[in-house]
């Protein structure tokens, strides 16, 4: 019977458009068991992935909205569903496994998760970055953006913290994960940024690890790029909720990219060497988290692995690398946002969503 609720559960993460593929060691039924309780994992299940208040759902699945209201609370404590606390009433809502759930343990990730997560990522991982939409794009470094690049808002990192009314900063789960699992990195952890347009957010949101200000927001992006990490955020035109700093040894998204998988992130820039003006110091290798320099008698770029993430270009003692804007049919514009994001990766999978929504 325990069983037969997680099954369900897996079911419905992997009817969401992000997925949660079965493995064939099943070693996925052991990661929700060791996230959610039974009671936690059947209300889960009742959920829609657009918001609702807590009445909204009682009417709708016949509970009692006051006892609801404290089991959901609790859930949201413990990272298992998705709430907007800035409204009159607090909305609750599905959340997919990847970006989601997972991101949501960084409190309660232990050896015991860590080991289980990197077995499952390890079995079904491709599925994650198969079909389109990509999850994350790249936000280039801004000093080495050009007007004549005609950078568009999601392409800012300035755009997304100046629309943002509240900050607060995470230390990030996938470094910590791998320092679980002995084998970390030495890069920044703090680096994670969460934002929203609405005022006061994050001033009692229990998965917020330190509020912040605009002004540390902006120097938390510095310290990130002068350590060599990539700015990323939701692959969306608006509604921006983050602006994560990842590095090559760490992020599965990046660390596919090094080993060759294409497109793991929607990507706008490439950059390039001007080999009159290349010393070959081997600097931009070393900033390169996805090993898109080529070394020969000069360094050179394989566009087609770059994530145009600048590092290497702010970095160059010779100022002989640029970033040059994709070719208009190379360029893919992110969805307008998060539902416009989930129906269209349901739609390249064949999947109908409309139930959730």
């Amino acid at each position: 019977m325990t069983d037969s609720i997680y099954r369900k559960l897996a079911d419905v993460l992997d009817s969401l458009p992000n997925g949660f593929p079965r493995s064939e060691s099943g070693i996925e039924i052991e990661l929700l068991k060791k996230v959610f309780e039974p009671a936690e994992a059947e209300l889960f299940c009742e959920l829609r992935l657009h918001k609702e208040t807590a009445g909204e759902i009682a009417a709708r699945t016949g509970r009692d909205t006051a006892i609801l209201a404290r089991e959901l609370d609790a859930m949201w404590e413990r990272g298992l569903l998705e709430c907007d606390p800035g409204g009159a009433e607090r909305r609750y809502g599905l959340v997919p496994w990847i970006l989601g759930l997972y991101e949501l343990q960084l409190n309660r990730i232990d050896a015991e998760f860590a080991r289980l997560h990197a077995k499952y990522i390890k079995s079904v991982g491709p599925f994650f970055l198969s079909h389109k939409p990509q999850m994350m794009q790249v936000v280039p470094i801004e000093k080495e953006l050009s007007p004549d690049h005609s950078p568009m808002p999601y392409e800012q990192a300035s755009s997304i913290i100046e629309k943002s009314a509240s900050f607060a900063v995470n230390e990030c789960i996938c470094k910590k994960q791998t320092s679980l699992l002995n084998r970390g990195c030495t890069k920044p952890r703090e680096v994670c940024l969460a934002v929203s347009e609405t005022p006061g957010y994050f001033d009692h949101h229990p998965l917020v690890g330190r509020v912040i200000t605009k002004q540390e927001a902006y120097k938390i992006l510095r310290m990130a790029e002068e350590a060599g990490l990539v700015h990323m955020t939701g692959n969306t035109r608006k509604g921006q909720l983050f602006i994560c700093n990842c590095c090559g040894c760490c992020c599965v998204q990046l660390i596919a990219a090094r080993f060759g998988v294409p497109e793991t992130v929607n990507a706008h820039y490439y950059a390039e060497v001007d080999p009159a003006r290349c010393k070959n110091c081997g600097t931009c290798e070393t900033r390169c988290q996805v090993a898109a320099v080529v070394r020969g008698e000069t360094s050179s770029i394989n566009s087609a692995k770059c994530i145009g993430c600048g590092l290497c270009v702010s970095t160059c003692p010779e100022d002989a690398i640029r970033l040059v804007r994709k070719p208009e049919a190379q360029q893919v514009v992110p969805p307008e946002d998060d539902m416009d994001w989930y129906r269209k990766k349901a739609e390249s999978q064949g999947k109908d969503i409309s139930r959730w929504e």
